[in-house]
C-alpha cells in the first residue's frame, strides 16, 4: 500500500464513528473531498486528509508526526504536513478563550489565518469550498451570514493556490 493509502486508512480510523453534520456520511467523505481539491499543491492531499485531526480526534502533534514517519513520509515532508495541520487548527476556541465573545474569537481567527503559509491557505480554500456546498444543501438558514464572513476572510487570506482561490471566490458569489 502507498504512503497515501496508509495515511487515508489511518485518518479514517481516527475519525471512525464521526459523521458529516446533518448527514449519514462518514466524516472521511469531507476529508477526502478537501484532500482531492487541495492536491493542486505538493502534500496538499495529505494536509487535507489530516486538517481536522488535532481538533476532532485524540491525535496529538507528536502522534501525527510519528504516524507519517511510519507511513514512509520523509522527515521533511512529515514536518511540512504537521506544520500545516497545526496552522489549520483553530487557536481562538471557546475552551481557551471563554471570556471572549464568539465574534471576537472569529475575528482573531481570521487575522491568524491571514498569516498562515500559502500551502495551508490552499487547504483552507478547499475546506471552505466544501463547506459552502454543504451549507447550500443542509443549512440555507445560515448561508448568507456564513458567506459574508468568508468574503471578509478571503480579503486577508489570499496567498494560496490561485485557481482554488478563484473557484472559492466564484462559489461565494454564485450562492444566493
Amino acid at each position: 500500500m502507498t504512503s497515501r493509502g496508509k495515511l487515508l486508512t489511518w485518518v479514517e480510523r481516527q475519525h471512525k464513528d464521526q459523521l458529516v453534520r446533518k448527514t449519514t456520511l462518514p466524516y472521511i467523505h469531507h476529508l477526502k473531498a478537501v484532500a482531492e481539491m487541495a492536491d493542486v499543491d505538493p502534500l496538499g492531499y495529505e494536509i487535507g486528509l489530516c486538517h481536522d485531526l488535532l481538533e476532532d480526534t485524540a491525535v496529538t502533534i507528536d502522534g501525527l508526526h510519528c504516524a507519517l514517519l511510519n507511513f514512509n513520509y520523509s522527515k521533511a515532508h512529515a514536518l511540512v504536513i504537521v506544520n500545516a495541520v497545526v496552522e489549520l487548527t483553530n487557536v481562538f476556541t471557546k475552551d481557551k478563550f471563554p471570556e471572549w465573545k464568539k465574534s471576537v474569537r472569529k475575528e482573531k481567527e481570521a487575522e491568524r489565518l491571514a498569516t498562515i503559509s500559502p500551502l495551508a491557505q490552499t487547504v483552507k480554500y478547499a475546506d471552505l469550498i466544501y463547506n459552502i456546498n454543504w451549507m447550500s444543501t443542509f443549512d440555507l438558514k445560515h448561508l448568507k451570514k456564513y458567506l459574508r464572513k468568508k468574503k471578509f476572510l478571503l480579503k486577508v487570506m489570499c496567498k494560496g493556490d490561485g485557481s482554488l482561490y478563484r473557484e472559492l471566490i466564484q462559489s461565494l458569489g454564485s450562492v444566493n
